[in-house]
């Protein structure tokens, strides 16, 4: 499916809004223990949408489609977000981000995704980019993390194809937020047996960060993200995961008064060129080829 204008400002919105969560993720962690946070972000992220949920009498899903929502809750955020965290002792975050970003391409193999050929090659390009903007240095020391960080890779992108397959008749904002509270209680529970004697300190800073990360990066982010997945293919939604990078470099050029490198500049410029193909491949255009090539 082609993209529409309001496609086009949902998923622009959600990757400027997710490539500025590592600002209040880095505050956050300085004075609160990583399942807590991420327990608490998450928690509150469903209490903002149950009672929107309740007072508009949206339908809860139930059997094979309630199944999904839960599963999702773990394949999709619970088990990537504890194996990056462990990973992130043995690579750098700038590896797992380029990692991250491999995702679309991912999800273009998978044949229930069915990506046609120009935009599994935009992929690829894409990819490059951000290796080239990002820079990132790879070891053999960084094998096993990198491994790790490939694992949350394959459960989060298959997640969003298992969302929009079995996912496409319940409303965002029910699946989100069906699928934070049952994050919520998982990290609490990961929290207690993980994070004993850790305590955790909300001071005003943490405080600002984790409502920006439940309240805007949280509950309405992924909304847009599950509403997204409902209008268009898994390997289209997920080159999200290349906004997030590019917008991180803006901003810490901006803030931090880091100059921008030429690598950085035309990775970027390269990177955001392959998402617009991305996004505006269709399977017609593989049939067109063929057709022609006859």
């Amino acid at each position: 499916m082609k993209p529409t204008f309001k496609h086009w400002l949902a998923f622009a919105t959600l990757g400027i809004v997710w490539g500025t969560t590592w600002i209040a993720a880095d505050t956050l962690a300085e004075s609160v223990p990583p399942l807590h946070g991420a327990a608490t972000r998450f928690l509150l992220a469903a209490l903002l949408f149950i009672p929107l949920v309740v007072g508009k009498r949206l339908t809860l899903p139930r059997g094979r489609a309630l199944g999904f929502v839960l599963l999702l809750s773990v394949t999709m955020v619970v088990l990537p977000y504890v194996l990056v965290l462990w990973a992130q002792r043995h690579v750098s975050s700038v590896t797992v981000t380029v990692l991250f970003a491999a995702m679309p391409l991912f999800v273009a193999l998978l044949p229930t995704d069915d990506a046609p050929r120009g935009a599994l090659l935009a992929t690829v390009v894409g990819l490059g980019g951000l290796v080239l903007a990002m820079g990132p240095s790879f070891s053999l020391h960084q094998a096993v993390g990198a491994a790790i960080v490939l694992l949350a890779v394959a459960s989060t992108g298959t997640s969003a194809v298992l969302a929009r397959r079995e996912l496409s008749a319940v409303h965002p904002m029910v699946t989100t937020a069906l699928l934070s509270g049952t994050a919520a209680l998982l990290f609490f529970v990961a929290s207690i047996a993980f994070e004993r004697g850790q305590p955790a300190q909300w001071n005003h800073n943490a405080i600002d960060s984790m409502v920006f990360l439940a309240l805007v990066a949280g509950a309405p982010a992924y909304a847009t993200y599950f509403w997204l997945l409902q209008h268009l293919e898994a390997y289209k939604v997920t080159t999200v995961q290349w906004i997030e990078p590019v917008v991180a470099i803006i901003e810490t050029a901006f803030f931090l008064r880091v100059g921008l490198s030429f690598a950085m500049i035309a990775g970027s410029l390269v990177t955001l060129t392959s998402l617009l193909l991305v996004m505006r491949a269709r399977a017609e255009d593989d049939k067109n080829v063929s057709l022609l090539g006859n």
